[in-house]
């Protein structure tokens, strides 16, 4: 990208990449978490395939954070996917309705043990302005995603102990 505005972000999240990669790319998945805390996903769409789109419709009616008032309450952010490499790097397109600027995001996982090394980099923005917009936005939707991720592995550890141990047998040899 041209431009020498960008946000870097690093997080360790409590989960497999596998986990973590999901998350950025089931459609599903994403209208769980894929906005600024205190907004909401309310439409997610997702075709991933090089060349393919996304969508995100975040409603920002009750959220503390506040976008320009040219943007609205409802946000729609789009891109195109220009590189997949699943469990490892997600690198996409991004802009927003409204506005006149186009950025790439990139998504580097890396396994940590049990847990994942999300570095997101978001390269091109056109200004200082967008690049603050940008990371204050993209610090509480990390934010998000670490809370979705917790909220997940509690589901998991209660389905695992309201199910009923199956007992191990030991082989029978005939």
């Amino acid at each position: 990208m041209t431009s020498s505005h960008s946000v870097l972000q690093t997080r360790i999240l409590n989960a497999p990449p596998e986990e973590v990669w999901d998350a950025w790319t089931q459609p599903e998945l994403m209208k769980q978490w894929f906005c600024p805390l205190g907004m909401k996903a309310v439409e997610v769409e997702a075709n991933l395939e090089i060349g393919g789109s996304f969508r995100i419709v975040m409603d920002a009616s009750d959220a503390s954070m506040r976008p320009p008032p040219e943007m609205g309450n409802f946000l729609t952010a789009y891109g195109t996917y220009r590189h997949i490499e699943p469990q490892k790097e997600l690198v996409f397109s991004w802009a927003w309705e409204g506005r006149n600027e186009t950025s790439q995001v990139t998504i580097t996982l890396a396994s940590r043990g049990d847990k994942t090394e999300l570095v997101l980099r978001h390269d091109g923005l056109m200004d200082e302005a967008s690049r603050i917009f940008h990371e204050d936005g993209w610090t509480p939707t990390l934010e998000n995603l670490l809370h979705y991720l917790k909220d997940r592995e509690k589901q998991v550890k209660s389905a695992r102990e309201r199910s009923p141990s199956v007992p191990s047998f030991p082989a029978l040899r005939y």
